[in-house]
């Protein structure tokens, strides 16, 4: 039976590296795998979307229409497509779904918010029942940071629901929780400037 998973983000996320590197590991453990790719390549920041299906069968239709997984790290994306279970960077407004502070776990563990792609990428791989097969997660990834990338990916792998509440919890402001307080009707600057530990840092197509 085929799995569909469904990515929505902004250029600069890293999108497509999640999308390349899962599709290159399902490949190498002998899966049937397609992954198609829709993004605006003219600006960065703009829609940045990808689409993986994997099976042990060959498989007919590559177009996913209703996702067993979506991964939302924006809010960008095909707003048609749907995820049966939705995992989401803290501070979307997304109903039922996962929140996990991709960004700043990837900061406060690995030094750049960049590796939160990498962890988002190993939450995927657990909920998607995909074995955790380092040696084949090492061929997959790009050639730069593999044992920062091979950690975060494993950090996420193995994250418990309880740790996910907690770290949520937890967690520093997203951007998209500021950009929702400074847009607020009753957003007040206090011109005291946001904590050095909360303001975003850019982040990286690799990773």
């Amino acid at each position: 039976m085929s799995t569909k998973i469904a990515l929505d983000g902004v250029g600069g996320q890293g999108v497509r590296v999640i999308a390349g590197v899962m599709g290159a590991l399902l490949a190498r453990m002998g899966k049937e795998v397609t992954v198609l790719f829709d993004y605006d390549s003219s600006v960065r920041g703009s829609m940045s979307d990808a689409f993986l299906i994997f099976d042990d069968e060959p498989i007919a239709n590559p177009v996913v229409e209703e996702a067993d997984i979506m991964l939302k790290l924006a809010d960008k994306g095909h707003l048609r497509i749907h995820g049966r279970k939705v995992v989401a960077d803290l501070g979307l407004d997304v109903r039922g779904a996962e929140q996990i502070p991709f960004a700043s776990l990837g900061s406060q563990h690995f030094g750049k918010e960049l590796f939160g792609n990498m962890i988002a990428l190993g939450r995927i791989l657990r909920l998607a029942q995909i074995e955790f097969d380092e040696d084949a997660i090492r061929e997959s990834l790009p050639r730069r940071f593999v044992e920062e990338n091979v950690a975060a990916i494993r950090f996420g792998y193995d994250l418990t629901e309880e740790e996910i509440v907690r770290l949520a919890a937890a967690a520093p402001p997203s951007r998209f929780q500021m950009n929702a307080a400074a847009t607020a009707p009753n957003y007040r600057p206090t011109g005291g400037g946001l904590d050095a530990a909360q303001m975003p840092a850019g982040t990286g197509e690799t990773g």
